[in-house]
């Protein structure tokens, strides 16, 4: 009955670590971080980005200068008007705000991508990163005089591609997190068929000096199991090129 008992308070501690630990991603190199939005709502904004990218071009293939270009789309996302935080209108309004008002004073719109939003949005990493490749592509066409427009159509087919090779990944690694979650549970889940069966295992790892040393040695070697599967999938959910 001991046996028993010790059985349901392991699994029960279990169940509360898991619980605990399925809402904080790990980073790949084993920090734990926040998240700030849920990950379904961060990636439909950041699936927006190749599309945002691509009406810019849009726009200047029309013949509209870089100046009405920005008013144009500061209108198709309504960010002159107040928006709930987190949204794509919210996360694009100080860019486009400020990349606008130095196209109508004849400032260097590319300064205005890479600095003139304030602080980092803290919404995703690809929002920054996106900002900052927008400058360079402004800077390129700029100094070589290379067409703005393709150079921003080029620049949203490789977001859309990053975008679907991430998709692709969360895909691939959902079957080795499903394994390696049914892997962490069944040492207590061999303890419980043991019981079962009428053994009384727990009774033998606890009652004897050998029994501690194996059961210390096998709760080591579920923790390392399980700290390094977690750094295998991180370090695959990230990425051949961010690596």
């Amino acid at each position: 009955m001991t046996g028993l008992w010790v059985f349901l308070l392991a699994g029960a501690a279990g169940l509360v670590l898991c619980a605990d630990q399925s809402g904080r991603p790990v980073a790949p190199q084993g920090r734990t971080v926040r998240r700030h939005r849920p990950a379904r709502a961060t990636d439909a904004l950041a699936g927006q980005l190749p599309v945002v990218v691509r009406q810019l071009a849009s726009l200047l293939r029309s013949g509209r200068t870089p100046a009405a270009m920005w008013q144009d789309i500061a209108r198709v996302y309504d960010t002159g008007s107040p928006a709930p935080a987190g949204t794509l209108a919210a996360v694009l309004a100080p860019r486009i705000g400020a990349a606008g008002r130095a196209a109508e004073l004849g400032l260097s719109v590319a300064e205005a991508l890479r600095h003139g939003g304030g602080p980092r949005t803290g919404v995703d990493p690809g929002f920054d990163r996106a900002w900052t490749d927008l400058a360079a592509c402004w800077e390129v066409s700029e100094l070589t005089g290379a067409p703005l427009a393709l150079l921003l159509e080029h620049y949203a087919d490789h977001l859309q591609q990053e975008l679907d090779a991430a998709a692709a990944r969360r895909t691939a690694l959902a079957g080795p997190k499903a394994t390696s979650a049914l892997l962490a549970w069944l040492p207590l889940l061999g303890l419980g068929l043991g019981m079962l069966m009428g053994v009384d295992p727990l009774g033998t790892l606890l009652a004897m000096p050998a029994g501690w040393l194996v059961l210390a040695a096998g709760a080591g070697l579920m923790a390392l199991g399980r700290v390094w599967s977690r750094r295998l999938v991180a370090g695959a959910a990230d990425g051949p090129e961010r690596r």
